[in-house]
């Protein structure tokens, strides 16, 4: 299934995206993790029935406009972000889905936009990473002389082909098979000069200056009112900030899932999907 491409400008920026499915259909905005982009959600979509979805290229990820020197990538930003957008779609009703940090983006919109979200489901990511309050200070410190030192310059990795570029996203943070990481790469890079280069702002790789604490975190996802679905892998480091809360997180349906962090793209496409599909049409 062929993608439909998409540009959403929302005055202040403008957002890159890609569209599946039928115009008419239910709205499904989806939301990638970080480094990734829109295409993460192309395995998915030839088997999603009965929807439009809408895969959006977050600030500085894809081929979305980086956000201005002045600011930085905070987790709140891509929620108001989210909200722009929509606005500019004129959706007043629509669901959402994302994976890792835009499933965090999912459980905090979610509690602004209210009413006009029906359902949201949520791939391996739930509440923003909590920090200790006393680690606060340091973290503020360690993030002002990570933009000191990149402001002085920083080197981007080049790549004589995208072949190379495949093989090293293979092998980031969270690993994903040569298929995915082409289909993600494809989307992520451009051609500077006579190489390869990413697309990615790098700024996107400084630390959080602030985090919210345990009990904030967790109030984003406790005070969802819409229907919520999470599908997490078992075996992944979700699991350790899902299991202890369960109780405080009645209102979340909760799916365990054999595979890795993205197994969205990687083993798990079609259960996901059936999930998903049973969400939305029902």
């Amino acid at each position: 299934m062929d993608p439909r491409d998409i540009e959403i400008n929302i005055g202040r920026m403008s957002f890159s995206g890609q569209e599946w499915g039928d115009p008419e259909g239910k709205p499904l905005i989806a939301l990638h993790g970080w480094l990734d982009n829109a295409a993460s959600f192309a395995p998915l979509a030839p088997f999603l029935k009965g929807v439009r979805l809408i895969a959006i290229d977050q600030a500085g990820h894809g081929r979305s406009d980086h956000r201005p020197e002045e600011m930085d990538y905070s987790i709140w930003n891509y929620v108001e972000d989210l909200v722009d957008i929509v606005d500019t779609l004129e959706l007043d009703s629509f669901s959402l889905i994302g994976h890792s940090m835009g499933a965090i983006v999912s459980t905090m919109a979610a509690t602004v936009l209210g009413v006009r979200i029906e359902k949201a489901i949520m791939l391996d990511g739930l509440y923003p990473m909590p920090r200790k309050a006393e680690d606060s200070p340091s973290a503020l410190k360690a993030f002002i002389e990570e933009r000191k030192a990149f402001r002085k310059g920083k080197t981007v990795n080049r790549f004589r082909s995208m072949e190379h570029a495949v093989r090293v996203r293979c092998l980031g943070q969270f690993p994903v098979t040569r298929d995915s990481s082409a289909i993600l790469v494809e989307r992520a890079l451009f051609m500077d000069g006579d190489a390869w280069t990413w697309r990615t702002d790098q700024r996107l790789k400084l630390s959080s200056p602030t985090r919210f604490t345990e009990d904030q975190a967790l109030a984003f996802a406790e005070q969802m009112s819409c229907e919520a679905h999470m599908l997490y892998a078992e075996k992944g480091y979700i699991d350790a900030l899902v299991d202890p809360n369960k109780e405080r997180l009645a209102n979340i349906q909760f799916y365990p899932m054999e595979g890795s962090h993205h197994f969205h793209m990687d083993g798990q496409t079609e259960a996901v999907s059936q999930i998903v599909n049973t969400v939305m049409n029902t």
